[in-house]
């Protein structure tokens, strides 16, 4: 295809998301809702039942559980069997909040953290972390689900998000590195950090080795002045490992409290060589409660993994200095000690530890597997207005059945069930503030259903465009006059950034609807075009009705790579639609997407359709007196799984085409799939060059 071509495909493309889709007089009825049961003052709490062996326990009712609060009976006034990661865990959480699911949510996904404390992490222990997570994304993270990866440093930096882009979550691992954290003691020999915690606690046995070890250095020195010396530099061992400690907690603190916005469970892997409680330093047992009444309030179920493995003792006496034993009693109890937040951790958050074990993946695998099912369980407060902070004791069993264990958070009586609204806890904002609020927020807005598209692709005459395309059904806007007093309009602003967080483009502006509301269309769609260099970035945008003030935000990332390189790539893949009763449209000469075959923006496809998709196939062998020989497969996968899988075809090339800029373009049929989400993988292999190169896109079939 020639250089004409090419650039019609580009036009269509951009085009078809112009044309056409304006939106109608008056918004459409909205389809019914899901039904769900909303209550008032409501508490809940959700637990997971095992039976002797350790299986997770399926298919009780309400009739089979009994509810006490400081052991006196409740009524359940809740009750509902979740699937993690289902489109209905997210409505049934928002319902027992008070609050409406948005609709795009019949597609949901597991929510996984990693919280890795390198604060407290050896270089080995470093090692292991990052080989956990990788055997994670690899193996275990589906299309539908979600991940995060945060470090207590904050190293991982803007890659700090929680995302379905595989590749972002490995430049996030790139960045985990040891952390070399001041505090240690530099004397001879020195006071490691558990044996001044022992000091601290008036453990002679400990003291006395050390104090005998400041005498014989100085034979002056008289035993009180040693013991000084000695107290002297445990404290200060102290003071700086209280310092971290709380960082790190602070560090995961802010995680959990993010997550709170994030409806449905939230497993959380907390991965840490461990820490001490000392209480004569710094407050760590009520921030541990802290900790736990907030992962209460945030649905987040907190696995704690010991990352040091197997092992018997931290104590290493290579110097044979300590004849009579007395460093080795002291340090008995010292993995233990290190472990007791990390469990304490786990199970207020009814969640689970995994310690001495070397297959520290076991613990990613269990936790899944555990919370694949649980159950929500709600109940009323004896009096309306009753207070959810107060210290109550909650148990739940199942009737009859006491063989069975019942896991579930202490801190249940903390959950919050309807949380303050933007009116009561924030001043009137203008229409700018009101956007760049939503744009730099942790989580979506989803007043509006905005749905966003990237895409990436290299024009000869400019080189890397990026294409920001994003969509909103008309039936989610305010199409009234508003009294004559303003026109229906939609306020638009975006922003693009790089890997390190900092803002390399943005745009703004004002659509009014007047001219759309004369024509039938359904959607309103808008097209933003940047020139970006080589890079991973995030592109974040906001919308906001002018005349209801409800607001809508997307979020996606997309890397742009550097064809100067000459390694060979793909651009985006660009989908679009045929109804199935449409008459198929020839796939080439530019009329790939067109009124009968729009480009998708969404990616929610019918199961009577096509999916239509382009791609350009960059940096393939030729040379002038040679063509490229480049050959193409297509994969459709679910669960990391192919479903459809076409035959290798070759690609046409012909004298006087691009050899640089091959495109691509085929359609598939969908009737065969089930309703849910797949990944579209187009894979380009050059014969010639003996290389090959993918790009996947997510999409859903309704």
């Amino acid at each position: 295809m020639a250089n004409s071509n090419i650039r019609a495909l580009l036009c269509v493309l951009v085009a078809s998301v112009a044309a056409g889709q304006t939106p109608s007089q008056k918004p459409s009825p909205e389809p019914a809702d899901e039904v769900v049961k909303i209550y008032t003052e409501l508490r809940q709490t959700d637990v997971t039942v095992f039976d002797p062996q350790g299986k997770l326990v399926d298919g009780l009712s309400r009739e089979n559980f009994e509810l006490r609060i400081d052991g006196k009976p409740a009524p359940i006034t809740f009750f509902e069997r979740v699937e993690a990661g289902s489109g209905s865990e997210e409505v049934q959480w928002l319902a027992s909040r008070q609050q409406r699911a948005p609709k795009e949510t019949a597609t949901s996904g597991r929510k996984v953290l990693f919280f890795v404390d390198d604060i407290h992490l050896s270089p080995t222990s470093i090692d292991q972390a990052r080989r956990l997570i990788s055997k994670y994304i690899d193996y275990e993270q589906t299309e539908n689900d979600e991940a995060q990866i945060v470090s207590a440093s904050g190293r991982v930096g803007f890659f700090q998000q929680l995302t379905d882009n595989k590749t972002v979550l490995r430049h996030a691992l790139t960045r985990l590195t040891p952390y070399q954290r001041s505090g240690k003691d530099f004397g001879v020999p020195p006071i490691s950090e558990y044996q001044a915690f022992q000091i601290d606690r008036g453990d002679t046995d400990t003291l006395n080795y050390f104090v005998d070890e400041e005498m014989k250095k100085n034979r002056l020195m008289t035993r009180a002045v040693a013991t000084e010396l000695v107290r002297g530099r445990a404290a200060d061992i102290m003071r700086q490992a209280s310092y971290w400690i709380l960082k790190s907690l602070q560090s995961l603190d802010s995680l959990i409290r993010d997550s709170a916005n994030v409806p449905g469970r939230k497993m959380l892997f907390f991965i840490s060589d461990g820490f001490l409680i000392n209480p004569n330093y710094n407050d760590m047992s009520n921030a541990l409660r802290t900790l736990g009444t907030a992962a209460a309030r945030a649905g987040v179920v907190i696995y704690s993994i010991d990352a040091r493995g197997l092992g018997t003792t931290l104590l290493d006496d290579a110097t044979g200095s300590d004849p009579s034993a007395r460093l080795l009693r002291s340090s008995q109890g010292e993995i233990f000690a290190f472990q007791d937040p990390l469990n304490s951790l786990a199970q207020d958050s009814g969640g689970r530890t995994l310690f001495n074990h070397n297959d520290l993946y076991a613990a990613v695998q269990m936790g899944l597997k555990e919370t694949s099912v649980y159950y929500l369980l709600g109940w009323t407060p004896e009096r309306a207005g009753e207070t959810s902070n107060k210290n109550r004791r909650l148990e739940v069993a199942v009737i009859g059945r006491p063989e069975l264990t019942v896991r579930l958070r202490k801190a249940a009586f903390n959950v919050e069930s309807v949380p303050k609204s933007a009116k009561e806890s924030k001043k009137p904002q203008t229409t700018e503030a009101k956007l760049q609020d939503a744009l730099v927020a942790t989580s979506p807005a989803r007043e509006i259903p905005l749905a966003m598209a990237l895409s990436y692709l290299d024009t000869p005459d400019k080189g890397a465009s990026l294409s920001v395309l994003m969509e909103i059904p008309m039936e989610a806007l305010s199409s009234d006059a508003n009294e004559g007093k303003l026109p229906p309009s939609v306020d638009l602003a975006g922003a693009v950034f790089d890997q390190e967080g900092k803002s390399t483009s943005n745009f703004g502006q004002k659509i009014t609807l007047a001219e759309a509301l004369k024509s039938n269309g359904r959607k309103l769609t808008y097209t933003h075009n940047f020139f970006s260099r080589p890079g991973l970035y995030q592109v974040r945008v906001a919308a906001r009705d002018a005349l209801s003030g409800r607001v809508g935000t997307a979020k996606s990332w997309i890397e742009i790579p550097d064809l100067s390189a000459k390694k060979l790539t793909l651009s985006s893949i660009v989908v679009g639609e045929r109804v199935a009763s449409n008459m198929s449209a020839p796939i080439d000469g530019g009329r790939l997407f067109s009124e009968q075959a729009p480009l998708s923006i969404t990616r929610r496809l019918r199961r009577d359709s096509f999916l239509r998709c382009l791609v350009f196939v960059y940096n393939a062998t030729y040379s002038p007196d040679r063509l490229a020989d480049v050959a193409i497969q297509v994969q459709v996968l679910r669960n990391n799984q192919p479903v459809v899988t076409t035959g290798v075809k070759p690609l046409a090339t012909q004298r006087g085409q691009d050899q640089q800029r091959l495109p691509y373009a085929t359609e598939l049929p969908l009737k065969e799939l089930t309703a849910g989400r797949y990944i579209l993988s187009i894979t380009a292999i050059d014969r010639a060059g003996k290389t090959s190169a993918s790009q996947q896109v997510r999409f859903d079939v309704q």
